[in-house]
């Protein structure tokens, strides 16, 4: 579940696994929210920190979309990817995590159920 080629962008190391850079992107994500919640409504870097918090969601939705078209390849991949997950499907009980479109989060769950389908008896 590695991701592939640096970031335009800059800011998440190449090739880094996708629950890692999932969980960079992510903290980016929160800086970001926190910067912005600590700012006055009419303070324009407010437009600034939306821009570039559009483009860190954008990033956590494709490493999602890469996470559930990959299989994990063994039992703590399977565990990063289940905990991910989780983190998506309870962002509203505090505020604290991303906002990922139900499709993503479907698929995400979808491919975790067939990679526990995928683990051998015993």
């Amino acid at each position: 579940m590695g991701i592939h080629g640096p970031d335009p962008s800059g800011g998440v190391p190449e090739g880094l696994p996708l629950a890692e850079v999932f969980s960079l992107l992510d903290a980016r994500r929160a800086d970001i929210d926190r910067r912005m919640t600590s700012l006055p409504p009419d303070d324009l870097a407010r437009e600034e920190l939306w821009q570039e918090l559009e483009s860190v969601l954008e990033k956590l939705r494709e490493v999602v979309g890469k996470l559930a078209k990959s299989a994990a390849a063994d039992l703590p991949e399977l565990r990063a990817k289940a905990a991910i997950l989780a983190l998506l499907l309870r962002p509203g009980h505090d505020g604290s995590g991303p906002s990922i479109p139900e499709p993503e989060r479907v698929a995400l769950a979808l491919s975790l159920t067939e990679d526990v389908a995928r683990l051998p008896d015993g």
